[in-house]
């Protein structure tokens, strides 16, 4: 999911997919430290849901998928 979302800022912003990417991953930190917690936790579970090891940079370390 994290891939799709990140694909469609690039293509939406028209920035390289690592921009995309960076934009992403403020977006998710933006949202944890904001939201209240339990959305946070059904955001991130969502995401991890598909993340593949190369995406998990994306979530914060305490979010990660071990």
């Amino acid at each position: 999911m994290i891939d799709e979302l990140t694909q469609e800022v690039a293509r939406t912003a028209k920035l390289p997919p690592a921009q995309a990417a960076l934009a992403v991953k403020a977006v998710l930190r933006f949202f944890t430290a904001r939201l209240p917690s339990r959305l946070v936790g059904e955001m991130h579970a969502c995401l991890k849901k598909s993340v593949l090891p190369q995406q998990s940079a994306v979530l914060p370390p305490s979010e990660q998928a071990e």
